[in-house]
């Protein structure tokens, strides 16, 4: 759960819908959604921007975030973990009446599809060519590899790319933060180990400059800790080369006062970077909470009706013919109870309140005998049963059908519930319906490539630093590669790869189409490859042998020309 939901119980409240009119949700309240500058990016003239003010400006965006943008992120928060607005909604019904609240899992379907197709599989980095960069040869780009490689394992960088994705999904935005530890070495000095982590949205933002380029001024991270009923809120501001502690504060609103001096932390850039969905920093099924409330409340009420009905109200004509075992008090003339010679209350049996047991299934009723004014008498046929409304199931089903059609090809999510998804379809037809998805992919991967980039280049500097490689613009090289996560036919896979290899691929490229199948990265498989030829050099290489065959089918095609 998020930080804010969970200690700050202000911000929680605060995206919580309360006061709106009478039967209603908030999708059908007037005006819009959220603050008008809830998504609002920060900046500051490049000409008016002091660092010797740095905490002047922490405060004044602070209390915007926290004021402005917070309750925003909270909510999207909220119906990711399946607390939507429908939990708040004012019905106003009647205590006898039904009154369910049940929130959809859409929000979290969509983010879980998203993230899985996009980075089920991983990232894969690679070097390009060192002929991209004169000058450099294979080894420096074997060591920056093998430095990205060690660097990505110590953070568990599979699980942190999942999380910025998830978090991208959500709110539309995404924050990771670099710092350094301290750690013993073998031989009695001290390491410096790169070590990142992931910013909860609601607790962090980053301010830019009005350059075409809009470099980032500074980052902030802010957190409360609610200890014992006293709330106290941390905030950290980073620039681009130092990092700013301050005394705790009891509310946002405080003046902040340094703790200490400001640290170096030798990255070259403000270490917290900031990822973005989109263009807009929406999140992925943001543009449609309309239809999620819609959805909510169209299944709360269905699930009402049906419980009304079950509660239904048992009508009964004429009269019912039960024994009449009530029992009254016996009153005396003067209205006051009569008592018998023991002292004890006199009863006798009620002739007007016959005894009806309401959990006997039998029920047994006898038509009503009224007397005329004329001598006669009137029969009344007697009949029981229940007050109900008619259940319309197929219009409710139609409507449910259509939002969640609306849902998901608004969000270009693939239903996979849909019978018509799967089956057998074709490579081509279940390309087309993966089709939307993977327009949004490619464009969220691009941007999710220069968050990424800007880590590598932070940590290149640190390393350059440090001298651990020669030159930090080598990192410039690296390419990131983001294979899709569907469903694996590994037969197919081994046999387009061997289709590849017969059509004269290289082993790389085969190699790195082969990791779906294998789970073995390029590099591992290739350097396996490696050590096995040098091991056994008398083994038959796949390779050689498919030559052999391509040569020998040449060879028969040129006689059967000749004859």
């Amino acid at each position: 759960m998020a930080i804010n939901t969970s200690d700050d119980s202000q911000a929680y409240y605060a995206s919580v819908p309360f006061g709106l009119q009478k039967d209603s949700i908030r999708m059908l309240k007037g005006g819009t959604r959220f603050d008008r500058e809830s998504n609002k990016v920060y900046r500051i003239p490049t000409s008016q921007y002091n660092e010797d003010n740095i905490s002047d400006y922490v405060h004044m965006f602070l209390e915007h975030h926290y004021n402005h943008q917070l309750t925003r992120i909270a909510t999207l928060q909220r119906y990711y973990e399946g607390d939507s607005d429908i939990h708040y909604w004012k019905s106003d019904k009647s205590k006898n009446r039904a009154d369910n609240r049940i929130a959809s899992g859409h929000p979290h379907y969509i983010t879980t599809m998203r993230v899985g197709y996009s980075l089920g599989k991983g990232i894969q980095y690679q070097y390009n060519s060192p002929t991209d960069k004169p000058g450099v040869d294979n080894a420096e780009a074997d060591n920056l590899m093998q430095r990205i490689d060690e660097f990505n394992k110590a953070i568990d960088e599979d699980y942190i790319e999942k999380t910025i994705k998830k978090s991208l999904s959500v709110t539309g935005r995404a924050f990771e933060l670099l710092y350094t530890t301290v750690s013993p070495a073998g031989n009695g000095d001290k390491k410096v180990n790169v070590e990142l982590t992931v910013l909860d949205p609601a607790n962090a933002f980053v301010v830019y400059d009005t350059n075409i380029h809009q470099s980032s001024l500074f980052g902030v991270y802010y957190y409360m800790v609610n200890y014992n009923d006293k709330p106290r809120f941390y905030v950290t501001a980073y620039t681009a080369n130092k990092v700013y502690h301050y005394e705790p504060i009891n509310s946002v609103g405080d003046d902040l006062v340094l703790a200490g001096e400001p640290e170096e932390h030798f990255f070259g850039r403000v270490p917290i970077t900031e990822y973005a969905n989109n263009d807009e920093r929406l999140g992925d099924w943001e543009p449609d909470l309309d239809l999620i409330d819609s959805y909510d409340k169209a299944i709360s009420e269905m699930a009402n009706s049906e419980e009304d009905f079950s509660n239904a109200t048992l009508v009964v004509n004429g009269d019912i013919d039960v024994p009449q075992t009530m029992k009254k008090i016996v009153k005396g003339k003067d209205g006051n109870p009569v008592y018998d010679d023991n002292g004890d209350l006199v009863w006798e049996i009620d002739p007007n309140s016959p005894y009806l047991n309401t959990l006997s299934k039998v029920m047994y009723l006898k038509p009503s005998i009224i007397n005329n004014a004329n001598g006669g008498v009137t029969v009344v046929p007697s009949s029981a049963e229940y007050l109900t409304k008619e259940l319309p199931i197929d219009n409710w089903k139609s409507h449910l059908d259509e939002i969640i059609r609306d849902i998901y090809t608004d969000t270009n999510t693939p239903n996979v519930s849909d019978e018509n998804f799967g089956g057998n379809s074709s490579g081509v037809a279940m390309a087309y319906k993966l089709f939307g998805s993977d327009q949004i992919r490619e464009t969220q991967n691009d941007l999710f490539s220069r968050g990424v980039k800007r880590r590598l280049r932070l940590v290149a500097h640190f390393w350059g630093i440090k001298n651990v490689i020669p030159d930090e613009t080598l990192v410039n090289n690296v390419t990131l590669n983001f294979p899709p996560n569907l469903p694996k036919n590994d037969t197919e896979t081994i046999t387009n790869a061997m289709n590849l290899l017969k059509a004269g691929a290289s082993q790389e490229t085969v190699f790195g189409y082969l990791t779906a199948a294998t789970g073995v990265k390029q590099e591992e498989e290739m350097q396996r490859k490696k050590e096995q030829a040098e091991n056994d050099p008398d083994r038959l290489d796949a390779n050689m042998f498919n030559q052999q065959n391509q040569n020998q089918d040449e060879q028969d095609s040129g006689k059967e020309d000749d004859e």
